[in-house]
């Protein structure tokens, strides 16, 4: 059972506690970002054409996610009318198991009939929320620089 007081689009005040899950989550995955990660992803978290969602409850920030319009040529072409893409969705360690992130999810989906998203393969958490979320594997999969395998996900309303 959740016990999210409010999901909504975030405001300026919102970015920098939205990082700082973001933070917590990966850090407590093992995956501690380095100061130029922290400072790519505040960057696209203020990008014009983000879509950034959080979730509150009576601790504060609990989860966030960020969406943004998809694009041709595996994101380095133009926008595809009617297609976005969910670049992350994270919940405050603390929170895990809540059922934080499936609303999350479901407000990153509101501007868009199509999105995608990658996700490490043995993300198995992940993997669930997804596909409790309507998210079928494309079929696509890839190698990251590190050499964890993921894998596309797709959801058509």
């Amino acid at each position: 059972m959740s016990d999210v007081i409010e999901v909504r689009r975030a405001g300026t005040a919102d970015l920098e506690p939205a990082l700082d899950v973001w933070r917590a989550a990966n850090e407590a995955r093992g995956r501690a970002p380095t100061p130029a990660r922290i400072e790519r992803v505040r960057a696209k978290l203020r990008a014009p054409d983000a879509v950034v969602v959080v979730a509150f409850d009576g601790a504060g920030t609990v989860a966030m996610g960020l969406a943004e319009p998809g694009r041709a040529d595996d994101g380095a072409g133009a926008p595809i009318p009617g297609y976005g893409h969910v670049s992350m969705v994270f919940v405050r360690p603390d929170a895990w198991g809540r059922g934080h992130g499936a609303p999350v999810l479901a407000a990153l989906h509101e501007p868009w009939p199509r999105t995608t998203l990658w996700t490490r393969e043995d993300n198995a958490r992940a993997r669930r929320l997804y596909e409790k979320s309507g998210y079928l594997p494309t079929g696509r999969t890839a190698r990251l620089a590190e050499g964890d395998g993921i894998m596309q996900l797709e959801r058509i309303r």
